[in-house]
């Protein structure tokens, strides 16, 4: 007798509550059924350490799940003891890639529970959780003429996508429509995964310049002009530490650099203010709390919640929750929103008066 696919047994939505936070395995083994094309997650095929502190990982997607656009990030669940630590990290694979693979890579930190656990354990055949895309730098349809990159460390990672992309849409090549360049910073190049794939860039159009610090310093302006002489008109793109995003805004200028797409690797957020008072409704929870002059975040975990986060700095957009009424301050820039049904990051929002969320 052939054993039940899981698919035939449970709705989507208690798949996913089922699987978490256990492996798939685990539940799958319970059952006496396989998971052929579970949609909650993507298995291992390949692990490659290139470089010191980075696993590159090859990962096989359930059908129907879309990739990100060239540029944005796919969710990663990682179950470690068996608790789920969600993470977001950006495919480096060209668009064009159609035989439902993805790769990705981890840069280790030290101390970091998910890149340090994929370091010492990842393997083929391991399991892990999907969730949903995100990216402030996804490469649009239509696709701008003129594109310069600016990377530094794992903002490598989007860049070689959207590069990938467009040298495979032949749009930088002899006769293409457009141009591409692109300066990537690292400690040292030795360091910088994917070499292989960086070297394919070059004959496709792509003007490609990787920058130890060590021995060349940081971003300037003759470093533009090198590499992409022609900027002024160009959308830019990019993603790495802050200090690398000070520096573009210094060479680009303030009403320039608002222009940059820029995906964010840290956030800098300000004190909550004191004396906003009120209380915030946790709607999915039913619990109510007063505003302590916390986060969002920071509150419900207080109330004894326990809602899904991951960097708690604003980056990784695993926190979001719908913020039904009332305002917040966005604790990065100051700003106060109050449109009804809005998402909001909850660890870097704090509650301005009563509020409802859905938490």
């Amino acid at each position: 007798m052939t054993a039940p696919s899981l698919s035939s047994l449970f709705s989507r939505g208690l798949t996913r509550t089922l699987l978490t936070p256990h492996a798939p395995e685990h539940y799958a083994r319970s059952l006496g059924v396989t998971l052929p094309d579970d949609p909650t997650g993507a298995t291992v095929v390949a692990v490659d350490r290139p470089v010191t502190d980075v696993t590159v990982l090859t990962l096989r997607l359930p059908a129907g799940v879309e990739r990100p656009a060239p540029g944005g990030a796919l969710g990663i669940g990682v179950v470690i003891d068996g608790v789920v630590h969600r993470r977001h990290y950006s495919p480096v694979d060209s668009a064009a890639r159609a035989d439902g693979l993805a790769t990705i890579a981890v840069r280790r930190h030290p101390g970091g529970a998910v890149s340090e656990f994929l370091w010492r354990s990842a393997a083929p055949g391991m399991r892990l959780l999907l969730g949903a895309t995100v990216g402030e730098i996804a490469l649009p349809d239509a696709r701008p003429a003129d594109v310069l990159l600016v990377s530094g460390g794992s903002g490598i990672t989007p860049m070689l996508a959207i590069a990938s992309t467009l040298a495979g849409e032949g749009h930088c090549g002899p006769g293409g429509p457009g141009r591409v360049a692109w300066i990537h910073y690292a400690r040292s190049v030795a360091d910088v995964p994917f070499s292989d794939r960086l070297r394919e860039l070059a004959p496709a159009g792509v003007a490609l310049r990787m920058i130890g610090t060590a021995e060349e310093g940081h971003l300037t302006r003759e470093h533009l002009e090198q590499v992409a002489p022609w900027h002024a008109g160009a959308q830019i793109y990019l993603c790495g530490p802050e200090g690398l995003a000070v520096g573009l805004e210094s060479v680009l200028g303030a009403e320039r650099y608002a222009d940059v797409h820029r995906e964010r690797f840290s956030a800098g957020t300000g004190p909550v203010p004191d004396g906003d008072g009120g209380t915030v409704t946790h709607l999915t929870s039913g619990v109510t709390a007063h505003n302590a002059g916390t986060t969002l975040l920071e509150g419900a975990e207080a109330a004894g919640l326990s809602p899904a986060h991951g960097c708690r700095m604003g980056i990784c957009h695993t926190c979001t929750a719908v913020r039904v009424s009332g305002a917040t301050r966005d604790l990065r820039t100051g700003e106060v929103d109050a449109e009804p049904g809005c998402r909001v990051q909850i660890c870097v929002s704090a509650p301005v008066g009563d509020v409802e969320i859905e938490i």
